[in-house]
């Protein structure tokens, strides 16, 4: 079958060009490899948000009785904090889903190779379209530093589906993503370092901000080494420094 539009990645990209693509009376044909929402949804935003407000939660019932609330010592079950994340996300994808089936989108869960500018293969199939539209967002990019391939290390996919919380652990780079799982790891109880090759925190945001950010997590025990590079990795008595 020949569709009018061909798109590769059901990100938030993809799928809003489908869905308007499609609503337009375009035949729309979408593919996408893991699930619909692309990083935002399955590995960034929502998932971490998720997280943190259970994190928050866990963290005022902490700090209940300051202000004349009382009800017995908080504690917190890691296993359903992280399956209620993956709840929250899988009901969001299914949401996507419906829009796109409501739309007319047909949609294939599979990874398509590009043969020429009007025809795509996804397994033993061809596809042919009169227009391509590429929304394949991004992938995770790990640093070449000397040693980081013989040590284990989590990426935020990792991170955010860890069920058994490590002594310790040290956060390369003090962005948005650095900073949000410094904040969820410290609330949980983590000993929590972040490594940020610039002299603030939150490059690009508001320096005065960053600064007091930084100011407020230092005070619940979040390390910062600032204007500092690492040069390599290496394991030491089962641990990584």
């Amino acid at each position: 079958m020949k569709y009018d539009v061909i798109i590769i990645g059901g990100g938030p990209a993809g799928y809003t060009a489908a869905e308007k693509l499609a609503a337009g009376g375009l035949q729309v044909l979408l593919f996408e490899k893991r699930n619909l929402g692309g990083v935002c949804l399955n590995e960034g935003c929502i998932p971490t948000k998720t997280l943190l407000y259970s994190a928050k939660l866990y963290d005022s019932g902490r700090q209940a009785s300051k202000y004349g609330v009382e009800f017995g010592t908080a504690s917190f079950d890691l296993g359903k904090m992280v399956a209620r994340k993956s709840k929250v996300v899988r009901k969001l994808v299914l949401g996507i889903k419906s829009r796109l089936a409501q739309a007319g989108v047909e949609v294939i869960n599979g990874e398509a190779f590009i043969i020429d500018k009007n025809r795509l293969r996804c397994g033993e199939e061809v596809y042919e379209s009169e227009h391509l539209l590429v929304c394949t967002g991004s992938e995770t990019f790990v640093p070449p530093i000397p040693g980081v391939d013989r040590v284990s290390y989590w990426t935020h996919k990792e991170a955010l589906e860890v069920k058994e919380l490590p002594r310790s652990l040290t956060i390369l780079g003090g962005g948005v993503i650095g900073v949000e799982f410094a904040s969820y790891f410290n609330s949980l109880g983590v000993k929590v370092t972040v490594v940020e090759m610039m002299d603030e925190i939150l490059s690009g945001m508001d320096r005065e901000l960053a600064a007091l950010l930084r100011e407020e997590y230092s005070k619940k025990g979040v390390s910062f080494l600032l204007s500092r590079k690492v040069v390599a990795v290496k394991e030491a008595d089962e641990e990584v420094v």
